[in-house]
């Protein structure tokens, strides 16, 4: 009886975020699974049948194969970041190794999950439905030993106005703190849930599915179009399903050759031409309405109709800059806020990802930069090295700088042994 409650209580409270037009349009569409959910239930978490005549939820939109790529990307990209907890004190940053988060976000949040795995998810989550959630499981030391993931699908929020505070409904679990919730907002118009962009391109990927259907249907069916069989005689009702079925025979197996018909019977095709319908040309649009959905540039969905070598360059540096930019800066803001104390964030501690690891050019490029920097003294020998993933060694610590150098304001000998 219980979990029938809480059921009926989960289902009551989706409804009511449905009645609500800022949060219905971040609610997420339907539980994952193996089976498709039913369509009453895609509409209630805010997903529904597109023009083209397509049910259109986060799960089902991963069958384009530009959603996917893009989601990959995104999500493969969050995961890749290297992720340190530093101090800044007294002018100084130095990485913090003795803190419990240092473990779980460099290595394993859970004993399920790698570190990897942990974000990737989370990122997937919110490039599909807007949210990414992780359950903090902390200690009686008010420390966090765990961070565990949850289906968007499975998490209600809502505010609680007595408390002036957001609680979490997760899996028939009621009323869990914020402070006990890892909740990571995509882009929102409420500042509760982040909104799902499945839901708000529902037509854009209803039409990339209703073509890879129509293009599965042309091949089932050998590239033979819908026809209607003209006879100059008035045919009957056992006249008609004998030349259909003639029909039929005719064209089911086309080793045979070309089906004949004779006795002045007409043949008129129902569908216009892949050529007509701009088959190839809706499939690129697609392309490009998805990449423009998820902010990715083209040629990171192998579509290379406009891209030149300097141009893939550009793109990968404003790949960077203006997509996962954004994205690095939600992830950094909220696990500060939520996984770090107050009292740590006034000792200056907090938690930053390393974007250099995208930024990487070639071995050429890189070792000038690393010249250029030691030369000015922003970077000595060591750090060069970490860079490269090499061990330090001993004096490597100590900045250099050309002979040729000195400060401003030291009198310098010119020709002659004047002073200048």
């Amino acid at each position: 009886m219980g979990s029938d409650m809480s059921l009926f209580q989960r289902l009551g409270a989706a409804a009511a975020a449905f009645r609500s037009p800022l949060i219905a349009s971040a609610q997420v569409s339907p539980t994952s699974g193996t089976a498709p959910a039913e369509p009453w239930l895609v509409r209630l978490f805010g997903g529904g049948k597109t023009r083209a005549g397509q049910y259109v939820s986060p799960d089902s939109a991963l069958r384009v194969s530009a959603v996917y790529a893009a989601t990959r990307i995104l999500a493969e990209s969050m995961a890749s970041l290297p992720i340190s907890v530093f101090q800044f004190k007294d002018g100084r940053r130095t990485r913090v190794q003795q803190h419990n988060l240092v473990g779980l976000l460099h290595d394993s949040p859970n004993p399920n999950n790698t570190a990897f795995e942990f974000f990737e998810m989370g990122q997937a989550h919110l490039c599909l439905r807007g949210n990414a959630y992780a359950f903090i499981e902390g200690n009686g030391k008010g420390e966090i030993e765990g961070l565990y993931p949850q289906h968007p699908d499975k998490v209600m929020v809502r505010y609680d106005r007595d408390r002036n505070l957001f609680v979490y409904d997760i899996d028939g679990e009621h009323n869990i703190p914020a402070r006990q919730v890892l909740h990571v907002r995509g882009f929102s118009l409420d500042g509760l849930v982040g909104l799902a962009p499945i839901a708000l391109a529902r037509e854009t990927i209803g039409n990339a599915l209703a073509a890879e259907q129509l293009s599965g249907e042309a091949f089932a069916e050998g590239f033979v179009p819908p026809v209607v069989l003209e006879v100059a005689e008035k045919a009957g009702k056992d006249q008609r399903d004998t030349y259909r079925k003639q029909w039929v025979e005719l064209t089911s197996d086309r080793r045979r050759g070309p089906p004949v018909i004779s006795g002045g019977t007409k043949l008129h095709t129902l569908r216009v031409s892949m050529a007509d319908l701009q088959f190839i040309e809706t499939r690129r649009f697609s392309i490009s309405e998805i990449a423009r959905l998820f902010r990715v540039p083209p040629h990171m969905l192998a579509d290379l109709e406009r891209a030149t070598f300097s141009n893939i360059e550009q793109q990968s540096l404003e790949f960077v800059k203006y997509t996962l930019s954004p994205w690095i800066k939600r992830w950094e803001q909220r696990l500060n806020l939520t996984l770090l104390s107050g009292r740590e964030r006034e000792l200056g501690i907090y938690i930053k990802f390393n974007v250099d690891a995208l930024l990487r050019g070639d071995i050429k490029s890189r070792f000038e930069a690393y010249k250029m920097g030691v030369e000015a003294r922003i970077l000595n020998a060591n750090e060069c090295r970490d860079m490269e993933d090499r061990d330090a060694y001993d004096g490597g610590d100590q900045f250099w700088a050309p002979l040729n150098m000195a400060p401003v304001d030291v009198p310098r000998q010119v020709k002659g042994g004047n002073a200048a």
